[in-house]
């Protein structure tokens, strides 16, 4: 979205007019619902998850003041409700080493419904994403955020920048040694 159609918007919104927050939902949804699907490992979490994020737009949106940095503004809500649901998992006793029961955030699974994919190609994929689940979780949590908001949302690194008050430079080099620490884990899993 342009800056100026974003300002437009924000504004909008800040008036209480439902089809502004139509348009931010349809603007930062798939970007959204992408980052909580791979936080999650779940499609109905990460589906509730957005749901319960524009709630939360929609009650914080009156105090925002925008000066160019919404996105940023954005995951960063994003990012702490995932952090907060982490919380809420470890208070609940649930193992989030195992990934093997539903509802566990290292639980995934391949749909099904895809045709264009053979059923070998598909338990294939399904065992990569597995295991790239499983290194995700294994990485520092800063590490592990940086790059599901640079690879599964698309977030820039000026933005990533942004929201951690980083130089960029600063959150290049992480998003480059978060990267280095999942593929070591990666390797040492596939030994």
């Amino acid at each position: 979205m342009e800056s100026e159609a974003l300002t437009e918007t924000i504004r909008q919104c800040q008036q209480g007019q439902g089809d502004a927050f139509a348009r931010l939902l349809h603007e930062y949804g798939p970007r959204l619902f992408g980052y909580f699907i791979r936080t999650t490992g779940s499609t109905t979490e990460a589906e509730d998850l957005l749901q319960d994020m524009f709630l939360k737009l929609l009650e914080r949106i009156e105090d925002y003041r925008h000066e160019g940095r919404f996105e940023p503004w954005l995951f960063r809500i994003a990012a702490n409700m995932i952090r907060d649901r982490g919380r809420k998992l470890q208070r609940q006793s649930r193992s989030l080493a195992t990934g093997a029961e539903p509802g566990n955030p290292l639980h995934r699974t391949v749909d099904s419904t895809d045709e264009r994919a053979d059923p070998g190609r598909r338990l294939e994929l399904g065992e990569d994403i597995d295991l790239m689940q499983k290194a995700l979780w294994k990485l520092p949590e800063l590490d592990r955020e940086i790059i599901l908001l640079r690879f599964y949302s698309g977030v820039s690194f000026k933005d990533i920048a942004d929201q951690l008050q980083i130089p960029v430079g600063t959150a290049i080099a992480k998003v480059h040694r978060g990267l280095k620490k999942l593929k070591k884990i990666m390797t040492e899993n596939e030994s």
